[in-house]
């Protein structure tokens, strides 16, 4: 009976452990096979953004992305955004050796475009200018705004760092914009950079809480 009693302490123990240096890494989704973006109308550019989440990733080397990664072979649930590109990027670093744990919130951040037929302009252009748009509350249409966008990415990432504090580390598999907003949540929840690598496609931003 007192054997019973002290492997169920030691569970409970284990299963509330805190890691001291727990870690989360942020990798961005590999390159999507498209062509790259010229200048456009907002029209073609909406064409092409429903080609972009459509379409492939290239095929990468996984040894360059796990080599930034501690004990990746002992990973077995990575948090990924439902999006294909970033679900292929998950399943070609880890094979299916992990658990996808997919959620909403971790979706690119996506805005409504601005509607200008006739103009053209470079696609990074329009993207910056709709973007900002967005984020000031004035081009949101049928689309959540980027404030409640925030927020709730804010109240999921308490999932990600209770994940991370419990087993030692968590990994996410998202896009470079929402990487950005959730280092930032992150940096104001206590986390720091232990490794910063930008947010280019299959970057690897490591933060730590010690």
């Amino acid at each position: 009976m007192q054997l019973k009693v002290y492997i169920s302490i030691i569970i409970i123990f284990l299963s509330t452990t805190v890691f001291a240096n727990s870690k989360i890494y942020l990798i961005r989704h590999a390159t999507v096979q498209i062509e790259k973006p010229g200048w456009r109308t907002t029209k073609e550019i909406y064409k092409y953004k429903v080609r972009y989440n459509a379409n492939s990733v290239h095929f990468f080397n996984a040894k360059n992305v796990l080599n930034k990664i501690d004990n990746h072979k002992t990973i077995n649930t990575v948090f990924c955004s439902p999006q294909l590109r970033a679900i292929q990027t998950a399943f070609l670093l880890f094979n299916s050796q992990v658990d996808l744990n997919i959620n909403d919130n971790l979706k690119e951040f996506d805005y409504p475009m601005m509607h200008f037929p006739l103009i053209k302009l470079p696609t990074k252009v329009w993207q910056t200018i709709t973007f900002i748009s967005w984020m000031s509350g004035a081009n949101v249409k049928d689309k959540p705004t980027y404030k409640q966008r925030k927020q709730n990415l804010k109240e999921y990432s308490g999932e990600i760092i209770k994940y991370a504090e419990t087993h030692g580390e968590a990994v996410v598999v998202a896009h470079g914009v929402l990487n950005h907003v959730l280092i930032k949540i992150l940096k104001k929840k206590g986390w720091k950079f232990e490794n910063r690598d930008g947010y280019g496609n299959l970057s690897v931003n490591c933060l730590v809480k010690k």
